[in-house]
């Protein structure tokens, strides 16, 4: 059956159409359907932890202007662009609240995005501090083998997990390399510090695949098309 004041089609044991509430047979009237439209949902309702994320992204917005502001009128008594690592620091820590209360995301790929965050945060810092090369020679590589270990153990503990933790163990394992390439182009002070943390995440990762179960080894050979 079709209505006629909308054309639309409409199942045969209903007497009224769902969308404009016209009956579909003019010549017959029927009250038992007369408040039968469309189903009510539930209005949305705002959380405390959106309110929360709302509150913090202010928060940080009108401190990293007033940051900017203050330091770009007071050039003059210190030549120093210390705004850069207030805002840093605040976004960081806005976005790392963010992604740490989120259910959405995988514990390994917020493990990941810690490493990614803190290591840009400590060059920012060790930019706009002087650039003693601190971050790249220590920071970064310290970073890089704790998020490997904490992978590592996280996936050695879950074994159904497996293949999920494999491909933040291989980016893990990928991001390690980034500590020796600042070596090569003489970003730090400490050679041995660089290439230590990519050994230990080889030796983790070779660890982790010795000691593992055959689900592991059957996804390590899926990912490598062995």
């Amino acid at each position: 059956m079709k209505c006629i004041n909308c054309s639309v089609t409409v199942i045969s044991r209903h007497n009224r159409c769902p969308l404009c509430g016209a009956l579909v047979n003019p010549g017959e009237t029927d009250h038992s359907h007369d408040n039968e439209f469309y189903p009510e949902y539930p209005e949305y309702k705002e959380s405390k932890l959106d309110k929360a994320k709302r509150a913090g992204f202010f928060i940080t917005i009108a401190f990293s202007a007033i940051a900017v502001f203050i330091n770009l009128f007071s050039l003059t008594i210190h030549e120093s662009f210390w705004s850069f690592i207030v805002v840093s620091c605040l976004f960081y820590a806005f976005i790392s609240l963010k992604t740490v209360s989120s259910k959405k995301i995988h514990t390994g790929a917020k493990f990941l995005f810690q490493l990614i965050m803190l290591s840009f945060l400590a060059v920012i810092i060790d930019v706009f501090s002087g650039f003693t090369m601190w971050s790249t020679t220590y920071v970064i590589p310290s970073l890089s083998t704790a998020s490997s270990f904490v992978i590592t153990v996280f996936a050695a503990s879950k074994k159904a997990l497996y293949k999920e933790y494999l491909g933040y163990i291989l980016t893990s394992l990928l991001i390690s390399i980034v500590p020796a390439v600042l070596c090569i182009f003489s970003l730090s002070e400490r050679a041995w510090v660089g290439y230590a943390a990519l050994l230990f995440s080889l030796i983790m990762l070779f660890g982790l695949y010795i000691f593992a179960d055959k689900d592991f080894k059957r996804e390590l050979k899926k990912r490598f098309h062995l």
